[in-house]
């Protein structure tokens, strides 16, 4: 008997190491979620997909107002605003991850932490605009 690998077994083992198990940029870049969306968010995967894809937006939103700030500064104003950016960074991980782990490992629960990084990306990104 042969193992062979499908389409199906690929798509489980994504879905089992998405976004509980990674960070937002990871989840981001994970090939499973490709541009386009799904046209409809139904099942559990779709969410994800169209999680990651409203997180690629809300991320590049993110950055083009952060460089936009960060070209206003002066070179100590700069690395202040870099370690601030760094430090959330690692804050909406942990954040986001740990609001999923109480779903305990359900199906929901990788779709609640990605969706968690869009809210927090975007509220991220309209904080930058204000400043």
């Amino acid at each position: 008997m042969t193992f062979r690998s499908s389409p199906f077994l690929l798509a489980g083992f994504l879905f089992a190491t998405s976004a509980s198990a990674q960070t937002a940029g990871a989840f981001m870049q994970n090939p499973a979620f490709k541009d386009p969306a799904p046209a409809r968010c139904d099942t559990t995967f779709d969410m994800q997909h169209c999680a990651a894809h409203d997180l690629r937006v809300a991320d590049a939103q993110m950055s083009a107002r952060y460089t936009a700030l960060r070209a206003r500064l002066g070179p100590a104003a700069r690395q202040k605003l870099l370690a601030e950016q760094r430090q959330w960074l690692a804050e909406r991980d942990r954040g986001c991850i740990a609001k999923g782990k109480r779903y305990q490992g359900g199906t929901m629960a990788p779709v609640v932490v990605a969706q968690c990084w869009v809210d927090v990306t975007r509220a991220r990104s309209k904080a930058l605009a204000r400043r």
